[in-house]
């Protein structure tokens, strides 16, 4: 949708406060979805809730591509698109909230605490490397391929949906939820000696009251909302910066290819961010994942408030500054959302705690989308991206509440953290 930001506002005379609310509708229902998707997968199993869920996708995206073939402002009204869109995507950020929760769980059955900082920052390259492709692929559609060949802008919504599809249905054939499931010995045997299935599934209330009455993911949440505000500010917003303060012959291949770099450098610098942080939690931390997000926060509040006042025709240092973005915007996401959800949220409830987590960032994400589209056209993007800084640094803060705190491996005698 960002890619195709631009677009759309041309076509149905919007500006960003309208495309803002498309933001921010997927952004909530990504959130709320969250939160009850991850106790769902803790109750249901993480695989049929994914498998739902990137199927639910699929129809979303192609339904938006047949709505826009046929709608058009003659036909409906510009305010009839608009709401219907918002309704499409905020259904569409729903069903990929089944995704992220639901993967934490399992690699939480399939990984001991002592990997997961290596693991699962590289599990956190999925998004970005992701990222990088879809962000790629949805500017080749909605430019190169419009001017060049003549082709549908719309299909920016329909190829994503088809290799989406291909996705989900190699997730439903080959992944398992426990390693029991393949005949294989459980990771940690002690947590569950009646068998992870026997076990642990807990009601969905009771899981419910373990996440919400847990103070150290109530402090990673929190963060995590400041972070998610700044995260989606960029991602929602750089694309149009770029174009609007890029080079005016913005349709030249020369300017498409400095646009499709400087956008698909932020994923890319975050997938190093992933691995890097995830090693460093181990490596020098004793898996203690605070001190690693705080350091990397700071860095990022700094960069994104020195960002607005780098020209954008300054390519390379463009590139650097995103590149640097995306490193420590990524870094800490993956150890708030994945790493902090197993340690604090137990194998039992790994996903009912990165629900919630992940819930807390897409309110901040709600906020970054029609918050920051109205604060774009009153102000500027100069303060719309200081103010995303600002946020990066309080979030900085509260991590450095739980600086000492470190998980305590999976024993039955064992169930808290330590600090």
């Amino acid at each position: 949708m960002p890619a195709a930001e631009k677009t759309l506002c041309d076509e149905f005379s919007w500006t960003e406060a309208h495309t803002g609310w498309i933001f921010s509708a997927l952004a909530l229902m990504y959130g709320i979805g969250q939160f009850v998707n991850g106790q769902l997968a803790d109750r249901f199993g993480s695989r049929l809730i994914a498998s739902l869920g990137a199927f639910g996708s699929v129809g979303m995206n192609l339904a938006v591509y047949a709505f826009l073939l046929f709608a058009g402002p003659e036909q409906m009204g510009s305010d009839t698109i608009l709401l219907c869109l918002i309704l499409f995507w905020g259904s569409n950020g729903f069903f990929q909230s089944m995704g992220w929760a639901p993967m934490v769980r399992i690699m939480a059955h399939w990984y001991r605490e002592d990997h997961r900082g290596r693991i699962m920052g590289f599990l956190g390259t999925c998004y970005q490397f992701g990222a990088a492709f879809a962000s790629l692929l949805a500017l080749f559609l909605t430019g190169y391929y419009v001017t060049r060949f003549h082709g549908d802008w719309r299909m920016v919504f329909f190829v994503p949906a088809v290799i989406f599809a291909v996705v989900g249905a190699c997730f439903v054939l080959f992944i398992r939820n426990w390693p029991e499931d393949v005949g294989l010995p459980a990771v940690n045997p002690d947590d569950n000696p009646h068998g992870s299935q026997a076990v642990e599934s807990p009601s969905i209330f009771r899981n419910m009251f373990r996440t919400l009455s847990n103070p150290f993911l109530w402090i990673v949440a929190g963060s995590f909302f400041f972070l998610d505000l700044n995260r989606y500010g960029f991602v929602n917003w750089l694309p149009k910066y770029l174009t609007v303060h890029g080079p005016k012959e913005a349709a030249s291949l020369a300017a498409q290819v400095k646009l499709i770099v400087n956008v698909c450098i932020l994923p890319l610098g975050g997938a190093a961010g992933a691995i890097v942080a995830g090693w460093a939690t181990d490596r020098f931390f004793g898996s203690r994942r605070a001190p690693v997000i705080t350091i990397l926060l700071v860095c990022l509040g700094v960069l994104s408030i020195v960002f607005p006042f780098i020209r954008v025709q300054n390519t390379g240092v463009m590139v650097v500054i995103v590149a640097l973005i995306g490193f420590c915007t990524y870094g800490p996401h993956i150890l708030m959302v994945g790493h902090a959800a197993q340690d604090f949220g137990k194998k039992s409830g790994a996903a009912g705690a990165a629900g919630f987590i992940d819930a807390m960032g897409y309110i901040g994400a709600t906020i970054a989308g029609w918050g920051a589209g109205k604060m774009i056209v009153k102000y500027d993007y100069r303060v719309t991206f200081i103010v995303f800084g600002v946020a990066a640094l309080i979030g900085a803060l509260l991590a450095g509440l739980i600086w000492t705190v470190r998980p305590v491996a999976h024993t039955s005698s064992s169930s808290t953290p330590q600090e």
